[in-house]
Order: structure tokens, then C-alpha cells, then sequence
């Protein structure tokens, strides 16, 4: 895995847009194995790739329209809520 190891439901992402110069915080919903789910977006847990199937969005070989950057993730706090995030959803 490549910096998503740590990762906790109600942690703060940054997904990564326009070749990854716009970064939109998302609040982490859900995450399995293989997923992280952030309310209605999908991402490989392994790679950060999203996933859609719709637009056949994927990790490689399929192409993707946006990434999570684990470098930017804002991991809850004791109080619960990740420090400082503005959250889109």
C-alpha cells in the first residue's frame, strides 16, 4: 500500500484534480481492503486512483480523472474530526 495503511473512517483526504493542481478535501466514509469511500466517490486503496465505472475509471491498466494524495491526509484527532479540514462532500 502506498500511504493509506493508517487510514481511519472520518479522516480528511485530499483528491487530487486538473492533473493534480486542484486538491478537494474529502471526509474518508468507508474503507475496506481493496476500497476507501469517501460519500459518493470511490478510490483504489492501493494506488488512490478513483474508481467509476461509468466512465471506466480505474487503477492502472484503466485511466483515471483524479487520485488521492496520501501525502495530504488529515488523520482524526482525538476529538474525532480531522484538524483544520474544510470537507466537501
Amino acid at each position: 500500500m502506498t500511504g493509506f495503511e493508517n487510514l481511519k473512517v472520518g479522516d480528511v483526504v485530499a483528491r487530487m484534480l486538473g492533473g493534480g493542481a486542484i486538491p478537494m478535501k474529502l471526509s474518508v466514509s468507508a474503507i475496506t481492503d481493496r476500497i476507501i469511500t469517501c460519500n459518493a466517490w470511490q478510490f483504489d486503496r492501493a494506488t488512490g486512483a478513483e474508481i467509476d465505472e461509468d466512465l471506466g475509471w480505474g487503477p492502472p491498466p484503466l485511466m483515471t480523472g483524479s487520485y488521492l494524495d496520501p501525502s495530504k491526509t488529515e488523520h482524526v484527532t482525538s476529538h474525532g474530526r480531522a484538524d483544520d479540514a474544510e470537507i466537501g462532500t
